[in-house]
């Protein structure tokens, strides 16, 4: 029974062994290079429904020897998986033998394959990534070879391929014929959608104004905006208009200024993936103009426009049926460009400044998840660090609700403090950062696509199992929809809008939004998706938030006001106090010969130690909702917060231990006195101070990097400056006092000076005989004098300062 097991298994496995994710097989055995058939052992799925392949060479043939053509691609509905290409003659297209032509591929989804023993006479996939368009280039042979056919293969899915399609002869079906005049006037739906830029601005105060409605076969657009010379609206299957990895081309509807007269007229272009200037589409059928006039500097224009690709333009107008990106473009230059046949200041630098917005992934038909009005309309509210600072002010600010135009989708707004980096909302089960299960993050982070206003959305989760790496969810951006996005006042902001069930390529890396979670919000320094890991300490909610539901989030605000306490108790408890009582003990027993050294010793270090023992508490009490207890998660990856949380335990632990040792000293005249002055001044006593000083360093660079802006947290250098200010002082001191005559002397002296309590018990073992007369302070009293308040003065200065820029970051 187990082998039949076995049996069944492997045998189960077989589609899965044979569906290639690098690509078609090419050997003789496989048999792909002569029939391009996919070794998924199903038939082909006749006839082809919707992969279209562009050329120069296409319909018709012919092409110049030695001339590169680019080809593409298209899936005109849906997307695929797979593919395979070849040229091949005319006169004999079915032997293998008639292959002919180089391919060079233009993107990494697609590699050369081999047939005929030449490496590129054919092309496949390198990976199983799902695409809507894919560039090659295909260099024809050096001699002519008479007319060739571009023959192809598509894999949709496992089950699903199309097999040996002729890109010259077979054409997508259309389906339903297109009128050449769409109905006029105010026939048809009310224009129910609408986007208007700033958003919620009064239509005729936009800088950009566009409403459109479903009209049959048609979509009737209205557009108004502010300039001179034309307006436009882009319409992209990528989230840029000048994509150069997918090289997916956008679809452009322009109305332009007349270069003679006022007369405005519609105009349709496209935009090739990669490339900076337009083209004028092939027939401008399907496109017609109902009214255009320019007012001032206004320009209006009503046109409507057919909903998909009439034949011959496939490749240059996007089907409204399918799910695209939307941007808006406007520019001052009348006329067209008569080389190019575009508005003049159409190209990349003129669009640089003339994007007004990439907003939202839209279906113009059948409606899409659009949000228009202000984010302060949106009834949840979240921030830090406090529950109170404004959009404004805060570190991170968000506001999120149900779409009202879409209740399926949640729309978020976040405005987090940086310039150049992303900032993500997440929930989690279990409040852990990678724990037993994933996190479900999604956010907005900058790059340099000027399409979306350096600005892109994602969709993505943290890895399960203490991986904690952040990576992006199966669909990708699928059932994420961008509104608003850009860094505006020195603050990322975006809005964008998230479907609140979960996709099926997404159930093991999103979750259900209409349930209960712990949130995160985070921000990091580095640029692109998926998310880097964060610079800063992620917050987390204090209890669980159905985001669907309820409309407030508490975050632990009294933590980072508790780590700011914990740092200012620390400078004052060491440099301030403990270090100036350590001075006290090593310098100053000459200068105060009676006692007076050991006095004003135990009170710095007995309240040195109060303060520390409170600081340490507090610090606890600051991360009592976390999964760790250090300024950072600890571990490897955090090794800076490691060693702050490590060597803090052994400061502490050293400062409690010496007091003690200090209550069981034997007197100065035992044996074994020394053991106690090298354990207690030397061993812990200096070793408690050097420790405090390399982790307060640690702790000051610790807050500025994860809570105070660390270009602007000075308190760091501050705090290197006390430390070799005082450092070097302090052992100045040490080395002139101890070659000195004078310091040799007082030393002797200094052996026999101790404390009340040590004089006292001298006297009862000798029959308790008269006190012995008071000492006078030593001849270099001044000096040490003078040195002791030098080191008071560097601590005190310098501390205060470091307390001031702690309290105000």
């Amino acid at each position: 029974m187990k082998w039949l097991v076995l049996l069944l298994s492997l045998l189960s496995a077989v589609p899965t062994i044979l569906a290639r994710r690098d690509g078609a097989p090419t050997n003789e055995q496989e048999n792909a290079c002569q029939d391009l058939m996919p070794q998924h052992g199903v038939p082909s799925q006749p006839p082809n429904m919707g992969f279209i392949l562009f050329s120069d060479v296409i319909p018709s043939g012919n092409y110049t020897p030695g001339e590169t053509y680019e080809v593409r691609l298209n899936a005109t509905i849906g997307d695929f998986a797979g593919l395979f290409i070849q040229a091949r003659t005319e006169t004999n297209q079915d032997d293998v033998s008639s292959i002919v032509g180089l391919w060079t591929p233009l993107s990494n989804l697609s590699r050369r394959a081999q047939c005929n023993g030449v490496n590129g006479d054919a092309i496949t996939h390198s990976s199983a990534e799902r695409k809507r368009e894919q560039f090659f280039n295909w260099t024809a042979p050096a001699i002519d070879m008479g007319r060739i056919h571009f023959l192809y293969s598509i894999v949709v899915a496992f089950s699903n391929i199309f097999v040996k399609l002729n890109a010259t002869v077979e054409r997508p079906p259309v389906t339903v014929a297109p009128a050449t005049m769409p109905p006029q006037g105010e026939q048809g739906e009310p224009f129910l959608n609408s986007y208007g830029e700033p958003l919620g601005c009064p239509q005729n105060e936009c800088a950009f104004y566009v409403e459109w409605r479903s009209n049959g076969q048609f979509i009737d657009f209205r557009m108004e905006g502010n300039a001179s010379g034309w307006i436009a609206l882009g319409i992209s299957g990528q989230n840029s208009a000048l994509d150069t990895v997918n090289r997916s081309f956008s679809d452009v509807l322009v109305c332009q200024v007349e270069a003679v007269g006022s007369a405005v007229n519609v105009t349709d272009l496209f935009l090739r993936g990669g490339e900076v200037t337009p083209s004028f589409d092939s027939s401008q059928e399907g496109l017609d103009l109902t009214s255009g006039e320019i007012t001032g500097d206004r320009i209006f224009c009503s046109f409507s426009r057919v909903q998909f690709a009439l034949p011959g333009q496939e490749g240059q107008d996007v089907s409204f049926s399918d799910d695209n990106f939307l941007f808006f473009l406007s520019g001052n230059a009348t006329g067209l460009d008569t080389v190019n046949e575009v508005p003049m200041d159409f190209s990349a630098s003129a669009l640089s400044g003339n994007v007004i917005f990439s907003f939202t992934r839209a279906n113009l038909n059948r409606g899409f998840v659009v949000f228009t009005a202000p984010f302060t309309t949106l009834p949840g509210k979240g921030s830090f660090p406090t529950s109170s600072c404004s959009r404004e002010d805060c570190d991170f600010y968000f506001r999120w609700g149900v779409n009202p135009n879409n209740p399926n989708y949640l729309t978020f707004f976040i405005s987090a403090d940086l310039t150049v980096g992303w900032a993500a909302i997440g929930v989690s089960r279990d409040r852990r950062m990678g724990g037993d299960e994933i996190d479900d993050i999604f956010g907005c982070s900058t790059n340099n696509n000027l399409f979306t206003g350096g600005v892109e959305v994602a969709d993505t989760h943290n890895v399960a199992g203490g991986d904690r790496r952040n990576v992006g969810d199966n669909s990708g951006t699928d059932g994420l929809v961008s509104h608003r996005l850009g860094v505006l006042n020195g603050r990322l902001e975006c809005t964008f809008s998230r479907l609140i069930t979960v996709l099926p390529a997404d159930n093991t890396s999103d979750f259900n939004l209409d349930d209960s979670y712990y949130i995160i919000i985070g921000t990091g320094e580095n640029p692109g998706t998926p998310f880097t890991r964060h610079e800063r300490n992620p917050e987390w909610s204090t209890s669980e938030v159905n985001l669907v539901r309820e409309s407030s989030v508490d975050f632990d605000y009294a933590r980072i006001p508790l780590i700011r306490t914990h740092g200012i108790l620390m400078v004052f408890s060491w440099p301030i106090l403990a270090w100036l009582g350590i001075a006290m003990a090593r310098h100053m027993k000459p200068a105060l010969p009676n006692g007076g050294w050991f006095l004003m010793h135990r009170i710095l270090v007995i309240t040195s130690l109060f303060f520390t023992c409170v600081a340490f508490l507090l610090i606890f009490v600051a991360f009592r909702n976390t999964e760790t207890r250090g300024l950072i998660t600890l571990g490897d990856m955090n090794k800076t917060g490691t060693a702050h949380f490590a060597i803090g335990i052994i400061v502490v632990a050293l400062q409690i231990s010496n007091p003690i040792i200090a209550f069981f000293r034997c007197h100065p005249g035992d044996d074994n006195r020394w053991i106690f002055n090298n354990l207690h001044g030397v061993l812990v006593g200096t070793g408690a101070e050097i420790l405090s000083a390399v982790n307060i360093l640690l702790g000051l660079y610790l807050f500025g990097d994860k809570i105070a802006d660390p270009e602007e947290f000075d308190a760091f250098y501050v705090m290197i400056a006390l430390v070799v200010l005082f450092g070097v002082v302090d052992f100045a001191l040490y080395i002139f006092f101890l070659l000195s005559r004078a310091f040799c002397e007082d030393r002797t002296m200094a052996t026999e000076s101790e404390s009340p309590r040590e004089m006292k018990n001298v006297a009862s073992a000798a029959d308790h005989p008269p006190p012995p007369p008071k000492k006078d302070p030593s001849p270099d009293h001044w000096l040490r004098w003078g040195g002791w308040i030098t080191l008071a003065a560097i601590v005190i200065l310098l501390g205060i300062i470091i307390i001031v820029l702690v309290s105000i970051r």
